[in-house]
């Protein structure tokens, strides 16, 4: 008797499963005069397939009732036929639910309503936003878009959807800049685009998608034109001071080819170096790609901290920038991309810094005024083999990159001692990126392989000499000469072997990873015009070494609402470096377990619930294994002991992912912590004249850290507005050591911000920011420094007829630093348009009320810092904008 119970409540279950995977539409058809319409022809569609997943008759009353077993889609396209009646179409939502439909005679010829799409919907996993119902008069590039869209924020040209960065940026479903988006993303015409796609939990590589599952988005541009040619230039010149501004910037999208070129030049501000700052490398199997890594840079000439908001107010620049890439896509598949790129800017920052250190023993009160030079070069040479199939994964990436600049600083210290500060940096890099994953049989096999090369150069030269205590007995003397040569070899290497079973996939790998590096540093000082090589203590000869073996064991585990993987590496490390002769490690052995685990739950379509945590230990890089003395700035000299420097803790991070599309609702939520442990801490000796001495102590430290983030955006698609709203709160806690007393640096902070962007009119439009922070830390002796801050930010335009246009927009900066006034800013812009040929002249006044500085505050370990900072005058500016 139990079994038959047993075997009833089976039945209802699986009963009740099969219930929760249809969805049941009913409704009734009637004529416009409410009269039913019987033998009519109800059917459905995924939205984009012209396949019917399903179909019916009307009876004679109009009624039907028709069962979607679409579960991948918010929504559907519905259409009911019939010979004499107008075919009526809809996308409708994806649920249980009762319709009301009207059809209109037709005699003659049979014709299509289509109804337009919502303005957001999903198909499977992909979201699209259709581009047309996020315009306004006033955007121009598909950047002016991407930035309204719910779900996704651009924070310092980067994009993140739903709080993550994406991992690719593509057009007609091509990745041409590899990461370098900037450049589409500000020239790429928005009327260009049809729509704007997220490709939510998007595997890249395809060898990998039914074994690795992902959790990160792509985006995808979809054009209006399979093959388009199209691209935007802009002609301009002002005054006060004498002002240019050039850009052309054509490109071409097909299916096959795709081409982008520009070359652009200002003084206006306007940092289009930017474009070129790739933000992914692509090309990862199972850990990301590397691309070229920056020399290390052990010297400074003394700077004021630039402010943080619209680089165009205050950024003094003279930039000239060119680039070029391609890609074609041949019949085999494979994909060939080259690109090069160069830029030369020269820039100019004045400003004052008032910093208050405070010290056990002392507070000392130091004054900064700063006039700098910056020359900087940089060229970027790229070629890309990639051939992404089913059973076949090859690609091969050679980068060069290098970088050459000069900097020259004039300082005066305390208003009365005048300071020369002269820095060279070059940098230059040669690196291949190897990936490679094949099919044999149901086994697939991996080989990652990375090798670099690297040298860095840098010189600092301070006249007159400073640091009299430490390099010169404490007499004045003429220049101070620091000399850096940096230079190292790097590879990483990994092979695995994925095999999926059933519901599970298992990845062993093997890693053989090898670092070595060399630096050569001496100082020469001057004294009656001669010069010193200083002698032992400040001068470092010093090779290093590290080799890794390590091997890791992989699994992912995908099945219903589930996704678990973890990773559990065992590394050996050997490690050797010799120093002026001496060998303070020969062979020194060290290993390290460092698990990782994720776990990701879809409560429903549209909630997503992730876990993740991490144990390990990490070892401290060897380019600061040093123990003879580099003058880093005028005023700062480090000295690091010549020991194997480690840390090790826990980090956990839990996130929360809603969106319903046809609702135009986003929303994430995330907590992150982490406690680290390190074996060592950072020593500073401060003297009288705040002249600073820092070395490697042998005391154990503690950061920990906790972070919470949460973002919502609404489009309302009935009067055209996005609103978005976001949050963040942390708390930390660091150990530091400042003239030998041990003291704890504590921190909490929050800030928010709220936006609204209204584009519903066709002779108006507007946004609105409002952005509120705090932040408190306490320093050494009790001291603490909060700072309050409140911006806004107002934009609005309006269009008298078809010709003319002008906008406004507003800026106010208020914050809790005692005796400074809020800040102000209003620029303004007049357009003539002229459609017929695809032009804009545009006006341009910026800076109306003609603000000076800019003053903000900020503290660290032992110091509170107040800056002054010069901005860009008023200025005026007239452009021709134009399309190719």
């Amino acid at each position: 008797m139990y079994i038959r119970y047993i075997i009833l409540l089976i039945i209802c279950l699986q009963s009740n499963g099969l219930l929760h995977a249809q969805v049941v539409i009913s409704g009734r058809v009637v004529d416009s005069l409410g009269r039913p319409i019987g033998n009519a022809s109800v059917t459905y569609k995924e939205i984009g397939s012209p396949a019917v997943k399903g179909y019916t008759m009307t009876k004679p009353d109009g009624s039907f009732r028709l069962t979607s077993n679409t579960t991948n889609a918010d929504s559907i396209e519905l259409a009911v036929s019939h010979l004499t009646y107008r075919t009526w179409r809809a996308i409708i939502a994806n649920n249980a639910a009762d319709h009301a439909i009207k059809l209109e005679a037709s005699y003659t010829e049979l014709a299509e309503v289509d109804v337009a799409p919502f303005p957001i919907y999903k198909r499977r996993d992909t979201i699209s936003y259709v581009v047309d119902a996020f315009t306004s008069r006033q955007d121009r590039v598909i950047g002016d878009i991407i930035q309204k869209l719910p779900g996704i924020e651009v924070v310092n040209g980067r994009i993140y959807y739903q709080g993550k960065p994406i991992q690719k940026y593509m057009v007609n479903n091509l990745d041409l800049m590899e990461g370098r988006y900037g450049m589409i993303n500000n020239n790429l015409p928005a009327d260009a685009v049809k729509n704007v796609q997220i490709v939510e939990n998007d595997q890249p590589i395809k060898v990998l998608d039914s074994v690795v599952a992902s959790d990160r988005a792509s985006l995808n541009l979809e054009l209006k034109n399979p093959v388009t040619t199209t691209g935007t230039g802009r002609v301009g010149a002002g005054a006060l001071p004498a002002l240019w501004d050039v850009n052309f910037t054509p490109m071409v999208f097909g299916k096959t080819f795709q081409l982008l070129a520009s070359g652009q030049t200002n003084n206006t501000g306007n940092d289009a170096a930017k474009t070129l700052q790739p933000f992914y490398t692509g090309g990862q199997l199972f850990h990301a790609a590397t691309g070229n890594t920056p020399g290390p840079s052990y010297l400074s000439v003394r700077d004021v901290t630039s402010p943080g908001f619209d680089e165009a107010k205050w950024l003094d620049n003279r930039l000239f920038l060119i680039s070029a890439n391609a890609l074609q896509k041949l019949s085999s598949g494979l994909e060939v991309k080259g690109n090069i790129a160069f830029y030369n800017d020269r820039r100019q920052r004045r400003g004052y810094t008032a910093t208050n250190v405070f010290a056990p023993d002392q507070q000392i009160l130091l004054t900064e005024a700063v006039d700098n030079r910056y020359r900087l070069n940089d060229l970027t040479v790229g070629l890309l083999l990639e051939k992404n199939e089913k059973q076949v994964y090859l690609r091969n990436k050679l980068n060069y990159h290098s970088r050459w600049n000069r900097d020259r600083g004039a300082l005066r210290l305390n208003t009365a001692n005048d300071i020369s500060q002269n820095r060279t940096y070059d940098d230059f890099s040669l690196l291949n990126n190897l990936s490679l994953a094949r099919f044999i049989g149901k086994q697939l096999i991996t080989i990652q392989s990375d090798v670099e090369i690297m040298q860095t150069p840098q010189h600092l030269v301070v006249q007159p000499g400073q640091l009299l205590e430490a390099l010169n007995n404490g007499e004045p003397y003429e220049r101070m000469r620091q000399r850096i040569d940096y230079r190292s070899l790097r590879t990483e290497n990994e092979l695995s072997f994925v095999r999926r079973i059933g519901w599970l996939s298992v990845t062993p790998s093997l890693m053989v990873n090898y670092r070595s590096s060399t630096l050569k540093t001496g100082i020469t000082t001057t004294v009656d015009g001669e010069a010193n090589d200083l002698g032992a203590g400040y001068w470092n000869d010093m090779v290093a070494s590290r080799g890794q073996l390590a091997m890791g064991f992989r699994l992912n585990y995908e099945r219903g609402n589930w996704k678990l993987s973890g990773n559990l590496p065992y590394s050996l490390h050997l490690f050797d470096v010799e120093q002026q002769g001496e060998r303070p490690l020969r062979h020194v052995t060290r290993n390290t377990f460092n698990p990782e685990a994720s776990v990701r739950y879809a409560l429903s379509s549209r909630q997503e619930l992730g876990i993740t945590s991490s144990y390990g230990r990490q070892f401290e890089e060897m380019n600061n294994f040093y123990n003879a003395y580099i003058a880093s700035t005028y005023r700062s000299l480090l000295r690091y002991s010549a020991r194997l420097l480690s840390n090790q803790g826990v980090s956990t991070a839990v996130s929360y992912n809603f969106n319903h599309t046809l609702k135009g609702i986003f929303a994430n939520a995330s907590y992150n912590y982490a406690n680290r442990i390190q074996d060592y801490l950072f020593q500073t000796s401060i003297d009288s004249l705040a002249q600073s001495v820092i070395s490697i102590a042998n005391r154990s430290g503690r950061n920990t850290m906790h972070r919470l983030s949460a973002g919502y955006g609404h489009f309302f698609a009935h009067s055209k507005t996005v609103v978005k709203l976001q949050a963040n709160a942390g708390l930390g806690q660091a150990d530091y050591l400042l003239n030998g007393v041990m003291a704890k640096r504590k921190s909490r902070s929050w800030d928010g911000s709220f936006e609204v962007v209204n584009s519903k009119w066709h002779f108006l439009g507007f946004s609105y920011k409002l952005v509120h922070g705090y932040g408190k830390t306490l320093l050494a002796m009790g001291e603490s420094n909060t700072v309050v801050y409140q911006n806004h930010f107002l934009q609005a335009s309006t269009h008298i007829g078809d010709r003319h246009s002008f906008a406004v927009q507003n800026a106010y900066y208020l914050n809790n630093i005692e005796g400074i006034r809020p800040q102000y800013f209003v620029d303004c812009s007049y357009t003539y348009h002229l459609k017929k040929w695809k032009t804009d002249i545009v006006l341009n006044a910026q800076n109306l009320l003609d603000n000076s500085r800019y003053t903000q505050q900020f503290s660290s370990d032992y110091q509170l810092v107040e800056t002054y900072f010069e901005l860009r005058p008023r200025q005026f500016v007239v452009s021709t904008r134009f399309r190719f």
